[in-house]
């Protein structure tokens, strides 16, 4: 059976304005982020931002092709199921932008697209950080777990957010291998209790 979205236009024209609202918030994040790796922030990327860029949007890829190739993996229920499914999907898309904003402004002049340390740069902890290190992050996570679930199939709630973790897992070692480098003892002890991703779990 294919995506609930295939089938009606009215909900595949939901998806995909709700994707290119959080495409354009992404392009307007990147501009900004450029502008402040201009102002002075140190690169470090070590590759990781083109790899998450490149596995997060292969997991995508491959969790579409899943959602209308292997009809064996669709979420079956009622109809009326399907729909709940694929708007609660919408719902998480919405709640992981939310939420990725909400890292974003919290980290304020420090946050960058790419692994960067700028000068002065101190460890945040408050807001979302208080718990987890990687707040921004998480919002991704959530945006693709909410975009899974609108494929209405178990192969796709599978791959796409598999996709993502695999990029974010070098990420996140890169930006604290060099946050520990260039913060020393305060982002050490800083992360000896707080989560990467989800707090008190992960």
């Amino acid at each position: 059976m294919r995506p609930v979205f295939a089938q009606q236009p009215l909900l595949a024209g939901v998806l995909a304005v709700s994707l290119l609202i959080w495409r354009v918030m992404e392009g307007v994040v990147d501009f900004r982020s450029f502008r402040r790796l201009r102002a002075g922030a140190r690169r470090q990327d070590r590759g990781s931002q083109a790899l998450l860029i490149i596995t997060i949007t292969l997991g995508a890829a491959l969790g579409v092709v899943a959602a209308y190739r292997v009809p064996g993996a669709t979420i079956t229920t009622n109809v009326v199921g399907r729909d709940i499914l694929f708007w609660l999907g919408v719902a998480l898309i919405y709640a992981g932008i939310t939420f990725r904003l909400y890292a974003i402004h919290t980290l304020g002049a420090y946050f960058t697209t790419a692994v960067a340390i700028a000068p002065q740069q101190t460890v945040i902890d408050s807001g979302p950080y208080r718990l987890i290190r990687h707040p921004a992050y998480t919002g991704v996570l959530i945006i693709l777990l909410g975009f899974a679930l609108t494929c209405t199939n178990w192969l796709s709630l599978l791959l796409i957010p598999a996709g993502a973790l695999l990029g974010l897992g070098y990420r996140m070692r890169v930006e604290e291998r060099t946050l520990q480098e260039q913060l020393g003892k305060p982002y050490q002890e800083y992360m000896r209790h707080t989560k990467r991703l989800i707090p008190f779990v992960l």
